[in-house]
């Protein structure tokens, strides 16, 4: 190996020439827990300033200059610049400084910084340098050292030595592992390749190696500019502000991580850098030139007139890391070398610019050989928001990590984004690859309209998602794989390329495979290119608004070439019904299907008010019927009867569970109306809560409800029993649409309806009779327009309910004597109800109605405890066409007077 005096990034100033060589140490100065100058001023030397920073481990050996400061310092501050050109000097002392709990204002670097090192340390293959920095700041904030002294006789002294050109504050230019760790802060680090191991006769395979690891840490950008001609109210910039570059600044002021590589080395410098639960503000820069015996297009080895050879050359590497939820702010810049006229190389990259041929100048391909790679990868949701113009090769993001472009472009050959990750093209950002991958449940999306993905191939598969949003993405190829989402929302989108799945149905080892189209009821997607596979169509949107004549064979997709099959993924709520995506040849139009949760349960409320109303109906005569069978002589009271039950409605349109449960209060009483009948008369009010059940909503309703009965009964078993009544609803409804939004609307209506019925009650034996009846009741429930949530309109809504009963009870009286009675009953009834009802909802009608055919079939009786108190109960099962109501109870009792 040998040395050779590597210039910096940035043009220096040397402070070689400026500095003079301060006398040999005794030994090692162990600094910890003070605060240490590492330059002085001394009359006696050339120039006046001395220098004291260079660090050591060799506290004992002072047979050679060196050796200012031990090489663990611990709760200090330091102030001005650390070299490690003396750390590992001697081949048998460890190359190794640990900074702990230290302030260093300034910078740490491998540079010579007196005029007095020579060559000596050439002579040692020294072992890399192992650098700690552990809960400690190193801010690169030292610009110069100035003295200005004037003394008793007034004789100025004055030196100034300028250092804020030096670096940043780390600048090595020798191998090393750098571990950053436990709440530190560095402004900057610049990793050169300061040496190497010559070619001779063969290709020398040893590597420039650096390893970076920051953890629990902040690295910021530096400064090579001087900061302090300037202020902003007595403040000046600081080297760790990012897109802040001052007036005399460049661009390099933004770099936070410069890693170049030597144009005259003969071999390939390879860096890592890790970063974990750290913070990374600034760019990242990578150099790289070809060995310096490698031959660009060509090299004729044997002088015959032929290229046979490219020569030697080593591919250097930056491969950077963010983990466990670190951040970077910055621009990726990558400056490397390419040669694509290849002899004895293969090619390990591509290029963005093209390859094209040398003889006809047309474009033959991108696979190239690049002197460098430089490759990011994030990972286990660390984050990367990308500043300026970034490139590189290779782009990983994994396990829930993102990427957010605004403002800003990024070109890399490869993008692959896995496990729940995210790319973020917003305002302004551009992104540029050869091919953009999605994978397990990753989204690439495009936030504004200035946002713009260009990719020759894009693969979205396996629950991935590539929204389009507002942007632009241009590709010549769509590769929809394994359920992943091409969403094109609300856009008319014209896809000028080819779509079609990762598998080809003609392999002998086809298994299905299938893209999804995510799409809005008013989007459009247009494919010009040629478009093959399957493809399942989900409608992502869902709204209250619309008539039938608005989304029913809508067009949402239009194909100009290929054999593509499309199926619906999923029913939306569009309006009151639901549709589905269905092809039509080279279309795929809007298909309707049912009815919408929210539109059901609008619709089921009448129909569920109705039915309240006729079970309070049959309340009511349960009560008229057991004052005709009670023992004695019921000559009136006041009652109180608690009743409930559920229904199930479904007219082939809408379809609910009925849960109702109430009571009902009354007096009444009996007054004489000659000597062959009697008059029961009485007025009573209810209170009812109804709920409704269906899927994806449910409705609940308020009732209050007040009655006017009577009863004409004839001595000969004939009676005639009537009522009027008036009813209120308050009702409410809920409901889940098919995209999870959920829904909400109110009502109220009022009801006005009458019972009749006629009956005769023989008595075939002196304790048992049977009761033949037929009745027609009725409700008129009005209209009430109202506005879902969803925008969803409900008008014209009022409900006419009739319904038809013959049929009649069997019964038998059990005299215990001592005015006590037990009275059990039967009954059995046909039942048809009449209820041609529509509803209008956003301008379409829609039947609601429940009626047809039923049979009832119950069972009950009363208990007489004695001459003035009764209670009574029954129960019913109702069945038919459009209703099924499982049961139906009531229990009573009544005070007499």
């Amino acid at each position: 190996m040998h040395a050779w005096n590597k210039k910096f990034f940035l043009s220096k100033i040397a402070l070689a020439c400026a500095v003079a060589a301060a006398a040999p140490a005794a030994m090692s100065a162990d600094i910890s827990g003070t605060v240490y100058d590492t330059f002085y001023h001394d009359s006696t030397l050339a120039g006046h300033i001395g220098y004291r920073g260079y660090a050591d481990n060799d506290g004992t050996d002072n047979g050679y200059a060196g050796g200012d400061i031990y090489s663990s310092i611990n709760d200090s501050v330091v102030n001005g610049v650390i070299s490690t050109y003396y750390l590992g000097f001697d081949n048998n002392t460890s190359n190794t400084l640990n900074i702990t709990n230290t302030t260093v204002n300034g910078m740490i670097t491998s540079e010579c910084m007196t005029t007095d090192c020579g060559d000596a340390r050439n002579d040692y293959d020294q072992s890399r340098l192992q650098l700690t920095i552990d809960n400690s700041t190193i801010n690169d904030t030292y610009e110069h050292f100035d003295y200005d002294v004037t003394d008793a006789n007034k004789v100025r002294d004055h030196e100034t030595l300028d250092t804020y050109g030096l670096g940043v504050a780390v600048t090595l230019d020798q191998e090393s592992d750098i571990v950053i760790k436990n709440n530190s802060h560095v402004a900057g680090i610049a990793l050169s390749q300061g040496y190497e191991w010559e070619d001779t006769d063969v290709n020398n395979g040893n590597t420039f190696d650096n390893t970076l690891t920051v953890n629990d840490s902040v690295l910021t950008s530096g400064s090579y500019t001087e900061l302090q001609t300037t202020g902003f109210y007595g403040q000046s910039d600081k080297p760790s502000d990012y897109g802040n570059i001052s007036a005399a600044g460049t661009q390099a002021d933004d770099i936070a991580l410069s890693v170049v590589a030597s144009a005259n080395a003969d071999n390939a410098m390879k860096t890592n850098a890790v970063f974990n639960n750290s913070t990374l503000t600034g760019d990242v820069y990578f150099e790289s030139t070809f060995d310096e015996n490698y031959y660009v297009g060509g090299h004729d080895s044997n002088a015959d007139g032929t290229l046979d050879t490219n020569g030697w050359d080593d591919t250097d590497e930056l491969n950077l890391t963010l983990d466990n939820g670190s951040k970077w702010v910055g621009a990726a810049i990558s400056n490397v070398q390419m040669d694509s006229s290849l002899y004895n190389r293969s090619t390990n990259s591509i290029w963005p610019g093209s390859v094209f041929s040398s003889t006809n100048g047309y474009l033959t391909g991108d696979q190239v050989y690049q002197s460098g790679l430089f490759d990011v990868a994030l990972n286990n949701g660390s984050e990367w928001d990308t500043t300026k113009a970034s490139n590189i090769d290779d782009l990983t993001v994994n396990n829930r990590s993102q990427v957010n472009v605004a403002e800003s472009d990024l070109l890399a050959d490869h993008i692959s984004l896995t496990n729940a990750s995210t790319l973020k093209i917003a305002a302004h950002g551009g992104v540029y690859t050869d091919e953009l991958n999605l994978n397990s449940g990753s989204q690439a999306s495009l936030t504004e309209e200035t946002a713009a993905l260009y990719a020759n191939t894009i693969t979205v598969g396996n629950g991935s998602e590539l929204n389009l949003g507002l942007g632009q993405v241009d590709t010549h190829n769509m590769v929809l794989t394994d359920n992943g989402t091409f969403d094109i929302g609300s856009r008319e989108y014209v896809l000028n390329a080819d779509m079609n799945n990762a598998r080809d149905k003609t392999a002998a080892d086809y298994a299905y495979d299938q893209g999804t189209i995510g799409i809005n009821s008013d989007g459009h997607l247009a494919v010009n290119g040629v478009a093959n596979g399957n493809y399942q169509v989900r409608i992502d949107n869902a709204t209250g608004e619309g008539q039938v004549a608005d989304y029913q064979n809508k067009e949402l997709i239009r194909i100009y070439g290929g054999n593509a099959t499309f199926t619906h993924a999923n029913t939306a709520d569009l309006g009151a019904y639901k549709y589905q995506a269905e092809q039509a040849g080279d279309t795929v139009v809007l298909a309707k299907q049912g009815i919408t949760s929210t539109a059901n349960a609008a619709l089921s409320l009448p129909s569920s008010n109705a039915a309240t109303w006729h079970m309070e109906q049959d309340t009511l005569e349960n009560r008229m019927n057991s004052s005709r069978h009670t023992q004695g002589n019921d000559k009136g009271g006041v009652w109180v009867n608690y009743f409930g039950g559920q229904q199930n409605g479904d007219n082939g349109v809408i379809d609910y569970d009925q849960d109702v449960n109430g009571i009902m209060v009354g007096l009444d009483k009996v007054t004489e109306g000659g000597g062959e009948r009697q008059w029961l008369v009485g007025m009573a009010a209810s209170f009812a809560k109804s709920s409704l059940s269906m899927d994806d909503a449910d409705a609940d309703t308020d009732s209050q409800s007040a009655r006017v009965y009577s009863s004409l009964d004839f001595n000969n078993g004939a009676f005639f029993d009537s009522s009027l009544s008036y009813s209120h609803f308050s009702n409410s409804t809920g409901s889940t649409m098919s995209n999870g939004q959920q829904v909400s609307g109110d009502s109220t209506t009022d009801a006005w309806g009458f019972g009749l019925k006629v009956g005769y009650d023989w008595k075939f034996a002196p304790q048992a009779y049977l009761t033949p009846y037929a009745s027609v009741t009725g409700v008129f429930i009005g209209d009430d327009d109202y506005t879902m949530s969803n925008n969803m309109r409900v008008t014209d809504q009022a409900y006419d309910s009739m319904r038809y009963e013959l049929g009649g009870n069997v019964g038998y009286t059990f005299d215990l004597g001592a005015d006590q009675a037990i009275s059990p009953y039967a009954t059995l009834a046909y039942v048809y109800e009449d209820a041609n009802n529509d509803a209008d909802i956003n301008g379409d009608r829609i039947d609601n109605g429940v009626d047809g055919s039923a049979v009832r079939v119950g069972l009950g009786g009363q208990f007489d405890m004695s001459k003035n108190f009764t209670v009574y109960a029954g129960a019913n099962y109702l069945g038919g066409s459009d209703v099924d109501q499982p049961w139906a109870a009531n229990l009573g009792m009544k005070y007499r007077w």
